[in-house]
């Protein structure tokens, strides 16, 4: 469960690009985001191709990655792009944004935890281990983000359930990619 801790305390760095785009607007924001992705992807690149150099940052970075990570890129490339094409496709809407980043960020921590720990319905989805009670967690957090950011109800459900949908099936390359999209997507045709 740490580890589960310390890698969905990872996933609130989204937060941070979100404070940025508030704070610099979403011209600067591309910029240092799209910098920070090519950054991570370098270092991704050099990882993968150094097993040195990927057995020292597997090392340094506590444990944090999964076992599938140790020899496929990192989800932090996947949740930093997802969110510079969130920004690049939505971010005239601010409000849209914020519930898509509030989304990512609390949805799928909800899922991975409650899953967890409380996880009593288990099936595999795709290859993966999944709960009824964490979706139903994904659902009401992104939800809650929705209701937060300022959308109504029933746009809240709907986008809930578009980013729940996402965290379940985990489509290529890597959920977190996919899911403030598809959250952003249903929260734009609602206001």
């Amino acid at each position: 469960m740490s580890q589960e801790l310390a890698r969905k305390a990872f996933h609130f760095l989204c937060l941070v690009y979100l404070a940025f785009y508030h704070w610099q607007g979403r011209g600067r924001v591309l910029a240092a985001l799209g910098a920070w992705v090519a950054v991570v992807a370098a270092v991704e690149a050099v990882r993968l191709s150094r097993p040195g150099v990927n057995a020292f940052l597997l090392r340094s970075f506590g444990g944090i990655h999964r076992k599938e990570e140790e020899g496929k890129v990192s989800g932090i490339v996947w949740t930093s792009a997802g969110c510079w094409l969130t920004f690049a496709c939505f971010g005239a809407r601010p409000q849209t944004v914020d519930g898509a980043l509030l989304m990512l960020a609390f949805g799928d921590a909800a899922a991975a935890l409650v899953g967890k720990s409380l996880g009593r319905h288990v099936f595999e989805f795709r290859g993966k281990r999944k709960s009824l009670e964490g979706s139903a967690a994904c659902l009401a957090a992104c939800a809650a983000c929705a209701l937060a950011a300022g959308f109504p109800p029933g746009a809240a459900l709907a986008s809930g359930l578009a980013a729940t949908a996402v965290e379940l099936a985990a489509p290529w390359p890597d959920d977190n990619f996919w899911l403030p999209l598809a959250a952003a997507a249903v929260l734009s045709v609602s206001v």
